[in-house]
């Protein structure tokens, strides 16, 4: 408890050094001061569980980090902040991160999560996992035909339409063709299972591994490479840079939880392709550098863009949070939170009413955006945001509690994917989007599901 007194105390004098000098209009120290913040939580949170990706810290540097970001004020857009925005980023952090720490039993619910997993042998798990990947590949390629075929086009190939991404939906059907961004997280599941496999055999038999070259073939195999392949493919034929980015990020993520680390060439070579892959989407998405410069509005139009356009992705969601406490009238009472509800049960179509069209609040039209609390304070301002803050505090200490540090289980991939929009919680409103749900529903599900067929089926089998 000293630990995190201190920590929050820390936080707050920080915090309270940068709206200091961003009143007095100092617009540097005021970002430095909340970047130096967030990074510091990081730290103390990475070396307390002693592994990257703390969720606590990642919150930490990508919200507060992310404030830090927007508070250099850079392009025209930024605007003084009110003081009613000051309050609930700060607040927000403050009480997350003191809830985060209330679910008790670490220990013994991450043995019984150890338990449970090692009452799966790894052949049965192994086979479940190829099982599923493939399962989930045909699901999101036929859903995927469908959608191409109803609608007579596929994204990519699409000329001279800067949003071709948007108008490539079919209700009900899209929410399955996405699910083609899980498949690699569970392909890293799959190659961390064949690997301890294929050390167990050598040990077994005598063999050592130590003198044995280690090449990339080692680790993966045909059928990992072959999903991979068409895993990736999908979300550059829907020409979705997010997708991209999720799938890539997602199973990294994944790598890491398992107990394993990316030697530098490595990170390096998958940064590079991303980077390759990212650019060439977004010429295929027909956003020309004069398009971006225009609508960024930077104070010093010499910026590059490859500055200019990461640096508004992340400091514009804040100011179109400012906008909003400056010109939001009526609350929406709760209906914004429960979006994802009303979608996925349908209830929007026999209830309209339930799901309005609320105006959104943003700097600039093409700019639209938000942070992680937009739609919480929306609802109910202050104390929306602080019960937000609750709800992911108890969902963080659930999900520490439950997921056994470096253990690979299939609860891993939840983990990750809540990792990442911590990461990314300067970006959007993550949980008021049905898809998020929908993602982490899905791969709960099957958490709970390899379990159950692998030890009433599979097992029995072998």
């Amino acid at each position: 408890m000293k630990e995190i007194l201190v920590n929050a105390s820390i936080y707050t004098v920080l915090y309270g050094l940068s709206v200091i000098t961003g009143e007095r209009h100092i617009a540097p120290l005021s970002g430095a001061f909340l970047l130096l913040a967030a990074i510091f939580l990081y730290y103390r949170e990475y070396k307390r569980q002693e592994q990257l990706l703390c969720l606590r810290g990642l919150m930490a540097l990508g919200f507060i980090g992310g404030e830090g970001i927007a508070r250099f004020q850079l392009s025209t857009l930024s605007t003084d902040w009110t003081q009613m925005t000051w309050w609930s980023f700060y607040l927000f952090y403050l009480v997350f991160y003191f809830v985060s720490f209330l679910p008790e039993g670490r220990e013994k619910h991450a043995e019984h999560q150890n338990s449970t997993e090692s009452t799966i042998s790894e052949a049965s798990r192994l086979k479940f996992l190829r099982r599923l990947i493939l399962m989930l590949l045909v699901l999101t390629y036929a859903c995927f035909s469908v959608e191409a075929f109803r609608l007579r086009m596929i994204p990519l190939f699409v000329k001279d339409t800067p949003h071709a991404y948007g108008i490539f939906h079919l209700k009900g059907v899209h929410y399955f063709t996405t699910l083609v961004i899980l498949i690699p997280s569970y392909v890293v599941l799959y190659l961390n299972t064949r690997t301890g496999i294929r050390v167990t055999e050598e040990r077994e038999t005598q063999k050592s591994i130590a003198g044995k070259r280690r090449t990339f073939l080692n680790f993966v195999d045909l059928f990992s490479l072959i999903t991979l392949f068409f895993a990736i493919l999908m979300p550059v034929l829907m020409v979705s840079r997010f997708q991209l980015m999720f799938s890539v990020i997602v199973a990294v993520f994944t790598y890491l939880l398992s107990g394993r680390k990316l030697k530098l060439w490595q990170a390096a070579l998958m940064f590079f392709a991303m980077v390759l892959l990212y650019v060439f989407i977004t010429i295929h998405r027909a956003h020309s550098v004069e398009y971006l410069n225009g609508i960024f509005a930077m104070k010093n139009p010499a910026t590059p863009i490859f500055i200019t356009q990461p640096y508004m992705y992340i400091a514009n969601n804040y100011d179109n949070f400012n906008v909003m406490t400056c010109d939001l009238t009526v609350h929406s009472k709760g209906l914004k939170m429960l979006y994802p509800f009303v979608t996925l049960s349908a209830l929007k179509y026999f209830f309209p009413s339930l799901a309005p069209a609320f105006p959104l609040f943003k700097t600039k039209e093409e700019l639209g955006t938000t942070t992680i609390l937009y739609d919480a304070w929306y609802d109910f301002g202050i104390p929306g945001v602080l019960l937000f803050g609750i709800v992911l505090g108890l969902l963080t200490g659930l999900l520490e509690k439950n997921h056994k540090p470096l253990s690979g289980t299939m609860l891993t991939p939840v983990y990750a994917q809540v990792a990442f929009y911590f990461l990314f919680s300067f970006f959007t409103t993550w949980f008021s989007l049905p898809s998020t749900w929908f993602y982490l529903i899905i791969s709960v599900f099957i958490s709970v599901l390899s379990h159950r067929i692998c030890i009433q089926f599979i097992d029995k089998k072998l």
